[in-house]
């Protein structure tokens, strides 16, 4: 499903082609009569998508304006080789076929031009070319003299203009010549580069306007592009989440959308997409040499043995640096049905088994619990059973007296002759936080004479004095991050829900039990790749969310919250190319 040579279809989120002429014939050297030489470009510029189950009625979705921009065209030029030749930049003219609408179509814009290369003689032209549009800060300038395979090394970290570490509005976005394996594969052009022909070059910009052996490459964005959407059942980005049982009472609880963001995140990203060209995933069909691209790449991350991914916020040290970008319930940012960007990120089997949750990039959900009138709910998961806060102090205290007959932990106020002993009660406790969402109940110190023992208040029969580290460590045990009495604690209602984004899981169910099954020998399965638009589209929420007590801590998904919060997801495929997931939730 491609058109004719000089209007190709691409898959992919915004993909650029150089129309050109499949001709054989006519390779011969050329003479030149100076020092340049003329090489006639014809530059279309197409949409994105990925592979796999589609929509065949609308398969690509043309970017909008602000991704279509192109600001300027860099073309790097090397040797048979692989050593640098040399570099040129020229301004092209571009015409639109459409913007930011679904589409059979994948050309966005096309553009011709005439690119010159200086200080050539006589028959020693290059013969490779990459191409770089959108340069920033100081990427020309880094791949001037760069061979081919230290130009596939070459890794940037501004793949657009944006503000900040925001996820929205991007600019300028990045594009490089796109890589996929060729039916005649050649290794020597890392699989990016096209290679030219004697013919390709004339001696004067007439010539090269009038030749039929223009340059054909294709080049896509560096960016992947992400929209979160509700499905008609859910109203106003909010609804019923189902009736519950809080402090023994049947409650019905409803779940409010405040937005999302993008979490797990790479820092930087390849300049052109590396790829290995001895993959196999079966069914999935990664490499497409009929539309000039691929459809899986290795990220910066792919396969390090070194990386950092936690297995939750609490599990980061203070100092350490992670080795994904993980942000916090105040960062999310991004209203429903808005677009949202990323770089790429995928890795290997091995790495997401080890930690699936924290290795992926997710769309977190931003949520807040509710009653029936729109208020914010305080709730606290302990032993899997709901309580209010004040309840769930209660039951600790009373749970730890029920379960020491004779041995409760007793509060002295050591002030009179006749002292007063009492039972510990809420007054003197307070909830501490042990991240990621979990707090603990603990004692708090005593003002002397006041003093913590055990014992038992009506028989009066009480122990000698005991701290109150003595007492915490009695009511909690005495491991640091681990206490008996740690709970789940939704402050003000706050909670998330964490979707792992999938490239391709053709319709397979999620298996809350076996989820790591679901992507040995899978690769593809999840992972975010430059130039596709991944559509997530939430079709209920019958669950509650992973709680959030501190909103400005980073979250860290880890593989437990896989199991308790995300039910099922189904991925279609459409095409900037378009990733669609359903998820219930």
């Amino acid at each position: 499903m491609f058109m004719k040579t000089k209007h190709l279809i691409i898959a992919g989120m915004a993909l650029l082609s150089f129309a050109a002429c499949d001709k054989e014939t006519g390779d011969v050297d050329p003479i030149f009569k100076g020092d340049k030489a003329y090489i006639n470009v014809q530059l279309a510029y197409a949409d994105p998508q990925t592979r796999g189950t589609g929509d065949s009625t609308n398969p690509f979705y043309y970017g909008t304006a602000e991704e279509n921009k192109v600001n300027n065209a860099h073309f790097f030029f090397y040797t048979a080789n692989g050593t640098f030749a040399e570099y040129a930049n020229e301004t092209l003219d571009w015409k639109a076929n459409g913007v930011d609408i679904p589409t059979t179509g994948n050309v966005e814009k096309i553009s011709g031009g005439v690119v010159v290369l200086k200080n050539l003689k006589s028959t020693n032209y290059p013969t490779y070319m990459s191409v770089l549009l959108n340069a920033n800060g100081s990427m020309v300038e880094d791949l001037k003299g760069k061979s081919i395979k230290e130009a596939q090394d070459y890794i940037i970290n501004e793949i657009a203009t944006a503000s900040g570490n925001s996820q929205i509005d991007w600019s300028n976005f990045v594009m490089t010549s796109s890589t996929f394996k060729a039916d005649k594969a050649d290794a020597a052009s890392g699989f990016f580069c096209v290679k030219l022909k004697a013919s390709n070059f004339q001696d004067s910009e007439e010539a090269a306007k009038n030749s039929d052996n223009a340059v054909t490459a294709y080049v896509e964005r560096l960016a992947a592009k992400v929209k979160v959407g509700f499905a008609e059942t859910i109203k106003d980005n909010k609804g019923l989440i189902g009736s519950f049982v809080v402090d023994g009472k049947p409650v019905e609880l409803y779940f409010h959308v405040d937005g999302w963001g993008l979490n797990g995140t790479t820092k930087d990203s390849y300049a052109f997409k590396n790829i290995d060209d001895a993959w196999s995933f079966g069914d999935f069909a990664w490499n497409d040499p009929a539309n000039f691209r691929s459809y899986w790449a290795k990220s910066t991350v792919y396969g390090i043995e070194d990386g950092v991914f936690p297995g939750d916020a609490a599990g980061v040290l203070p100092g350490t640096t992670t080795t994904l970008n993980y942000i916090s319930y105040n960062d999310l940012a991004v209203d429903i049905e808005k677009n949202a960007y990323c770089r790429e990120n995928t890795n290997t089997v091995d790495n997401l088994e080890r930690n699936f949750a924290g290795s992926v990039t997710s769309v977190l959900l931003k949520a807040t619990v509710e009653d029936a009138e729109g208020k914010a709910f305080e709730l606290v998961n302990y032993k899997k059973e709901l309580y209010t806060p004040e309840h769930y102090v209660d039951t600790v205290l009373l749970g730890y007296k029920t379960s020491h007959p004779g041995a409760n932990i007793i509060v002295c106020d050591g002030a009179a002759e006749n002292k007063v002993y009492k039972d510990v009660d809420a007054e003197h406790t307070e909830i501490v936080s042990l991240g990621d969402g979990v707090v603990y109940v603990k004692l708090k110190a005593l003002t002397a004479p006041a003093f913590y023992c055990t014992g038992d208040v009506d028989s009066k029969t009480f122990s000698e004095k005991i701290t109150v580290d003595e007492a915490n460590n009695l009511l909690n045990g005495t491991a640091a991050d681990e206490k008996a009495t740690s709970a789940s604690y939704y402050k003000g209602g706050m909670m998330y829900y964490n979707i792992p984004i999938e490239h391709l899981r053709q319709g397979v169910k999620f298996n809350e039990t076996g989820f790591k099954a679901n992507i040995k020998n899978a690769e593809a399965v999840y992972g975010v790749v430059r130039n596709h638009y991944y559509m997530v589209t939430v079709n209920s929420i019958k669950n509650l969310g992973k709680a959030v007590y501190d909103p400005s801590e980073v979250i860290i998904p880890g593989d437990d919250d896989i199991k308790n919060y995300y039910v099922g997801a189904k991925i279609n495929i459409l095409s900037w190319k378009v990733v669609k997931q359903d998820v219930d939730l």
